[in-house]
């Protein structure tokens, strides 16, 4: 999934083309008023009867992604929370995420993507974080890894895109501009070999090995979509068991 900001700490949105295609594409250009999205209101936050907090788990699959061993991930290493999981097909734009909508009940959401896992445990607070990437002299919010958003907030935002006839803009790059404080900065990722977040897996033949070493320490992998060769598939089942 490519949080429009400029370098100098200025935060910008990016619209995407009207055309699937393009909005698929990671070309994107800022432009200068972010989305106004109301930042949601403090609340209490929901618990189940062990006091841990509840949120819902939307995963995403396309038809090139089934989502179960993201969800088998998911439950596996997503620690202190009531998750309700959800798997929706279609593409992360407004459609779909307007009629997953429905069917949730907390205010905190994870979204992700069937191509996401979580490698190791992580804590809610591990998803929260802000993170971005350089693209350019851009960073964008679609960093390949699951993200935390509040429901009130992406409502509010997908509702204004629908009356936009805007079916197509960045979800990512759009919302977190929205909502977050004025002179934030985001988490910026550096080198992927260094940083304790995401193991991109981008080759037709990834090496089983290279990712085994790589996933001792790794909280999460983003499988591209020529990746899934055998060899993986075969890893990740006996990592994440039904």
């Amino acid at each position: 999934m490519p949080f429009i900001v400029k370098l100098e700490n200025q935060l910008v949105m990016t619209k995407k083309n009207e055309t699937k295609s393009s909005a698929k594409s990671e070309q994107q250009a800022a432009i200068e008023a972010p989305a106004t999205v109301e930042t949601p209101a403090v609340t209490e936050t929901p618990t189940d009867s062990k006091g841990c907090e509840a949120v819902t788990v939307i995963v995403i699959e396309s038809e090139d992604f089934a989502g179960d061993i993201a969800v088998r991930s998911v439950k596996q290493n997503l620690k202190g929370v009531d998750a309700d999981i959800q798997v929706v097909k279609g593409d992360v734009d407004v459609e779909t995420l307007k009629s997953s909508l429905d069917f949730v009940q907390t205010e905190r959401i994870i979204l992700m993507t069937a191509n996401m896992i979580i490698l190791n445990p992580v804590l809610l607070s591990d998803i929260a974080l802000v993170k971005a990437k350089k693209m350019g002299n851009t960073i964008t919010a679609n960093t390949g890894m699951p993200v935390m958003v509040h429901k009130s907030a992406l409502d509010a935002l997908l509702k204004e895109a629908e009356e936009a006839n805007q079916p197509h803009i960045d979800i990512l790059d759009t919302y977190f501009p929205g909502t977050v404080p004025t002179g934030f900065t985001p988490f910026i990722l550096g080198d992927w070999n260094k940083d304790p977040f995401v193991l991109p897996v981008v080759s037709k033949n990834p090496s089983i090995e290279a990712i085994s070493k790589f996933a001792e320490w790794k909280k999460f992998m983003h499988i591209g979509p020529d990746s899934w060769s055998e060899d993986l598939k075969a890893y990740l089942e006996n990592r994440f068991k039904a």
